[in-house]
């Protein structure tokens, strides 16, 4: 079986709608936090609790608003049915959403683009209502004990959902990729990811939008045999050891 990790923010989306979203409600308080964050004064979750605590909108209908204008790749929705012609045999797809996000935004765009049956593991954000503002309250499911530098961990999915047999496929693009594509066997790299590929060594297939992970895609598939990428099978087994 072929197992499929994507990235949201930048990889499906234009643009990293999380970034965005933060900037526009949460303002400078917001982008300090991600410059402390970078500097590497807090880790992953006091950044993101920072950046909520400083968004305040008057109804929740503003972040609607606000998610409802932004675009997917277009050819992302080509890919999910392409993944979707290959349901059965060995060489089955599976396909998941792996993002340092949040639900809200994620689930709010797949509905939109009629593509909410993906499955997908993010942060979670309620709003609440407070002195007559509306709010973020995050929850944060997926964090690992040992590592901060995401919140949601990408490379216990990545694990989690994965059978020794199984061929692992990454897509990504920006920070928050770096960890998980050291566990896959396949990975489809550009913009930041790109160039941290180079200076790890990992080997990468460079794209710009899904059409080219679906003719690459095609061509790993029409081989008699796809072989995991050693160093990333290893770096599986060293994890999975440790407990």
């Amino acid at each position: 079986m072929i197992n499929v990790f994507i990235d949201f923010d930048g990889t499906i989306t234009k643009g990293d709608l999380g970034d965005l979203f933060f900037e526009i409600f949460g303002g400078k308080a917001a982008l300090q936090a991600v410059k402390d964050y970078q500097s590497g004064l807090i880790n992953a979750v006091e950044c993101f609790t920072r950046e909520a605590d400083a968004c305040v909108m008057s109804a929740e209908g503003e972040a609607a608003e606000f998610i409802d204008q932004q675009k997917i790749d277009p050819t992302f929705i080509d890919f999910v049915n392409f993944c979707n012609q290959h349901k059965d045999g060995e060489r089955q797809i599976k396909y998941f959403i792996v993002s340092d996000g949040l639900d809200y935004y994620i689930e709010r765009i797949l509905q939109n683009n009629s593509l909410q049956n993906i499955p997908y593991f993010s942060n979670r954000v309620t709003f609440v209502e407070r002195d007559n503002q509306i709010r973020l309250q995050l929850e944060f499911p997926y964090t690992d004990e040992e590592c901060d530098q995401c919140a949601s961990c990408k490379r216990n999915h990545i694990l989690t959902l994965s059978g020794d047999d199984d061929i692992i496929v990454y897509i990504g693009e920006g920070y928050s990729d770096f960890c998980p594509v050291k566990y896959a066997d396949i990975v489809f790299a550009k913009d930041e990811l790109q160039t941290h590929c180079q200076k790890e060594n990992i080997s990468y297939n460079l794209y710009k939008n899904f059409k080219d992970v679906i003719v690459r895609l095609e061509e790993i598939l029409s081989k008699k045999i796809i072989r995991k990428r050693q160093q990333a099978e290893f770096n599986r087994k060293e994890i999975l050891l440790a407990g």
